[in-house]
């Protein structure tokens, strides 16, 4: 498989990610795209990385009884390569130009507001189940009152936790939080980061494409798809 881990995802290729782990192909517990948008999040905010054997048995999810049914060697290497490409943006934006980070959800149109929250709450999910293995590194960040109301907005959105009931004046001020959050996050962690693993700086090639016209358009395609 040629290594083109540098080269940025574009939002039809996502369209093609989305597609294949929302068919009959993926695993019934896989992730979705919003999902997959949160646990990058977490990935590339995190103290340490994580190799792909780490995390990519999350992504088909934690009771996976069989791996994906890919078509063919081919299609397996795309889809594989179009996740590490899009984690490798995830964390391009984190690291050179964190001030344009946006979640997968802040970036798209939705029909109604059950679709938006259902969106959100994958997200902020995705960003916890990214956190799960290695939660004993992330745990400095969970000691404190301060540091932990940077991620507090996370829980309460994914829906889990002691108050799960916030009315919707504080849901859209943790909604619309998020990216400060993960920012916050990232920032908490910089002077961890080399000291439990080593953090290579990805090029900054191609780091706007996250913010192009495609990108976005994809986006609306992949909602209306969903209605379909």
């Amino acid at each position: 498989m040629t290594d083109n881990t540098s080269k940025p995802v574009t939002g039809a290729e996502l369209g093609e990610l989305e597609a294949f782990l929302l068919s009959a192909s993926a695993p019934s517990g896989a992730m979705d795209l919003d999902m997959l948008d949160g646990f990058f999040a977490a990935l590339a905010s995190g103290p340490e990385p994580l190799q792909p054997e780490q995390w990519l048995p999350l992504v088909w999810g934690p009771e996976a009884e069989s791996p994906p049914d890919f078509a063919s060697v081919e299609e397996m290497e795309k889809m594989l390569s179009l996740m590490v490409r899009y984690k490798h943006l995830v964390e391009s934006v984190l690291l050179l130009d964190p001030e344009s980070y946006q979640p997968l959800f802040g970036r798209c149109s939705f029909s109604d507001s059950l679709e938006e929250r259902a969106a959100v709450e994958n997200w902020a999910r995705g960003f916890l189940l990214g956190i799960g293995p290695v939660r004993e590194t992330w745990q400095p960040l969970f000691d404190g009152d301060t540091e932990f109301s940077v991620i507090a907005p996370v829980f309460l959105l994914a829906d889990i936790g002691d108050e799960r009931d916030i009315d919707e004046v504080q849901w859209l001020q943790c909604r619309d939080g998020v990216a400060e959050c993960v920012r916050a996050i990232h920032r908490f962690w910089t002077p961890f980061r080399g000291k439990t693993g080593t953090v290579e700086r990805p090029s900054s090639e191609g780091i706007d494409d996250r913010q192009d016209d495609d990108f976005s358009r994809e986006c609306q395609c992949r909602r209306d798809k969903d209605k379909g």
